[in-house]
């Protein structure tokens, strides 16, 4: 049986290990993004799973009203200063079955949904 270690069990070091005072930042960045097309993509990521890069295109040109200039690259910069300016990893990106695939990072979906519940309350 493996032994538990007792410093690893109390409070002070829980906190420092789990709780990211950053967060309420990182919560206020996301909060803050005003480009429609950036907020639709980021809804459409909500769910946690991983999406194609073609429907998250289509879904960024439907919402500049059907401009033809959004391919890949436009994307892929998109997805770059998002997380340039969220100063993190926050949307990762992966290669399945030869096609490039998004989604928000596990530790952040949470907090995504937090931050856009809020601002559609408010």
């Amino acid at each position: 049986m493996e032994k538990v270690n007792q410093n690893n069990l109390r409070p002070s070091t829980v906190l420092n290990k789990y709780y990211k005072p950053d967060y309420s930042k990182l919560f206020n960045k996301i909060k803050d993004i005003k480009r429609p097309f950036k907020n639709d993509i980021l809804i459409a990521l909500l769910d946690g799973k991983w999406h194609p890069e073609d429907e998250l295109i289509r879904i960024a040109k439907k919402q500049q009203g059907g401009i033809q200039y959004m391919r890949s690259v436009s994307l892929g910069t998109i997805i770059q200063s998002i997380n340039h300016n969220l100063k993190n990893n926050y949307l990762e990106k992966k290669m399945i079955l030869n096609k490039i695939h998004y989604k928000i990072a596990e530790n952040y979906v949470g907090l995504s949904r937090a931050a856009f519940r809020y601002t559609v309350a408010f």
